[in-house]
């Protein structure tokens, strides 16, 4: 669906965050006084909606009753699911449901895409994929679920668009992209997928959309291999006959391209990271030595294994990003020379952490405490299986509490950790706003973000 067919429709925008927001800009510009109305179960910011006009309708409550059933077309955002019943009812009764990145996708079909998904590691890699390219002197954009939105974006003379796409994103994607990566594939989001079923086949999704370009996946990834398995045509790193990791290092084929990696990417899943993207770069035609060389200049995201700095000896990292247990896991085998105080927790969303909590009894994890909302029951967790931390399990009232707990625990040289393997809801707005809170708890600041 092109945005100039909703000229004459009945449309809603669900969601009034970051893509609504866009969706919103996005229409208005397109059609300045057409009748649109943004239904958010919360208050969205006052400064967005100080910028409303008078054809702008603004409901705030329950989707189920604002009445979607009265429109011709919802535009939902990726954070509102589109198996909540509210949803099924208005497409059973002839909505058509689509999203901000449907409508991009829509009147880009002739752009050059590289799409990215996986569990863990795609905003790594998408940033620095995007980062390679255009130090091999490729006009880049990085845009999704990071960077900027895409409906935002109206670039001309785009070589390549580099497209983080989240599971919330690619459930009803409609898209044809060039190059189609996927990272890995673990429990996720289940609250909103509504079954570990429904989220790897949502995920999964991009290999059926990438069908007709070039898709790349991980080989080191069983759960990949085995839904993948009939598909001659992929192109595989962390394989034998490509770029991969072994032994902590990285290998084209048989060819040593680095050994580890520097400082700014610390962990050999960043390694992995490197694999996939230079894998990328070789299938888009780009120079695979200038490639390299753009490694040591990349920047790690914010709230990513982000170093804020050292306070009394003790050095801080924010990877508030990480949202999921897998994730955790690897910021922790990443600092496995270290001595951590990690603070976990967050949103509950029934994610079973039970193969991951052996990584909380490594000798590097020296006392971990627990916020709300799953924290609590994540500590009890560790206790059922033994995990016994030398300096204890901590239960903190809220992250401000928590990071003075470490700060209580920490001694010169070690390693405060806020690695949550949640979501951040309901205590913040969302990973930005963690990530930054935490910074100001340690009594640090975060640098600005920065995009391609």
């Amino acid at each position: 669906m092109k945005a100039a067919e909703l000229a004459s429709r009945r449309v809603a925008i669900l969601g009034a965050g970051r893509e609504g927001q866009a969706a919103w800009r996005y229409l208005r510009s397109l059609h300045p006084e057409k009748p649109l109305t943004l239904v958010d179960e919360n208050r969205p910011d006052p400064e967005f909606t100080a910028r409303l006009t008078e054809f702008d309708r603004l409901l705030i409550g329950p989707l189920a009753e604002a009445g979607l059933e009265e429109f011709d077309v919802l535009v939902r955002s990726p954070g509102i699911s589109p198996y909540r019943q509210s949803l099924r009812r208005a497409r059973e009764s002839g909505v058509e449901i689509t999203s901000p990145s449907n409508l991009w996708f829509a009147s880009h079909a002739d752009q050059n895409t590289i799409c990215i998904t996986g569990t863990k590691g795609k905003s790594t890699t998408s940033a620095l994929l995007a980062h390679m390219l255009d130090r091999c002197g490729l006009s880049v954009r990085l845009a999704g679920n990071i960077g900027r939105p895409l409906l935002d974006c109206d670039d001309q003379d785009v070589d390549w668009w580099v497209i983080e796409l989240s599971s919330y994103q690619l459930a009803d994607l409609q898209a044809r992209p060039s190059v189609s990566l996927i990272l890995n594939l673990s429990s996720e989001h289940l609250d909103w997928h509504g079954s570990d079923r429904a989220y790897r086949r949502d995920k999964l999704r991009l290999a059926e959309l990438g069908a007709d370009g070039v898709l790349i996946a991980n080989a080191a990834d069983s759960t990949l291999r085995a839904s993948l398995a009939s598909n001659e045509a992929i192109v595989w790193f962390n394989a034998d006959s490509g770029m991969r990791e072994k032994d902590g290092s990285l290998f084209d084929r048989d060819q040593l391209l680095l050994s580890g990696l520097p400082g700014n990417l610390p962990g050999r899943h960043n390694l992995s990271n490197a694999a996939a993207a230079l894998t990328a770069v070789r299938a888009v035609g780009a120079e695979i030595p200038m490639a390299l060389a753009a490694i040591p200049s990349f920047h790690a995201l914010p709230h990513r294994m982000q170093t804020l700095g050292k306070r009394d000896g003790v050095r801080y990292i924010n990877d508030s990003i990480s949202s999921a247990p897998v994730a955790t896991a690897a910021a922790l085998e990443a600092l496995e020379e270290e001595k951590v105080v990690l603070i976990i927790g967050g949103l509950d969303r029934g994610v079973d952490w039970t193969p991951y909590l052996s990584a909380f009894g490594a000798d590097s994890v020296l006392a971990v405490i627990g916020i709300p909302d799953s924290g609590p029951d994540l500590l009890a967790q560790m206790k059922e299986v033994g995990v016994d931390p030398e300096l204890g399990l901590h239960v903190a009232r809220d992250l401000a509490d928590a990071v003075s707990v470490a700060q209580g625990l920490a001694a010169r040289g070690w390693v405060v950790l806020l690695s949550p393997g949640a979501p951040s809801f309901p205590h913040f707005k969302d990973y930005r706003d963690r990530g930054s809170r935490f910074a100001a708890y340690c009594g640090l600041e975060l640098e600005a973000e920065e995009s391609i």
